[in-house]
């Protein structure tokens, strides 16, 4: 049996679209563990510029805010390389 490098923490069990988002980032080699936070539901189909809409550098890594048909969703990544994990996600068109 195989095992995958990073294991993602799903915390919650709303719609799973954003999923893919995580476990990609999970799959950088800087990152060390992606978790999500709070949902916050909302109403209307917004198209959003990015997936992820804001990027914040905290004291373990980064906490972004992942735009969703439904929801809000803020989730943590812990990693060593804060700056070089934000800038992947701009080069990969994930952030604004």
């Amino acid at each position: 049996m195989r095992r995958r490098r990073h294991q993602t923490h799903h915390k919650h069990s709303s719609k799973k679209g954003y999923r893919r988002l995580l476990d990609r980032l999970a799959a950088h080699e800087d990152v060390h563990r992606v978790a999500t936070g709070r949902v916050k539901p909302r109403m209307g189909t917004g198209r959003p510029i990015a997936p992820i809409s804001k990027v914040r550098e905290i004291e373990s890594g980064l906490s972004i805010t992942i735009n969703t048909d439904g929801a809000v969703i803020d989730a943590y990544v812990v990693t060593s390389d804060p700056a070089g994990v934000a800038a992947w996600l701009r080069e990969e068109g994930l952030a604004k």
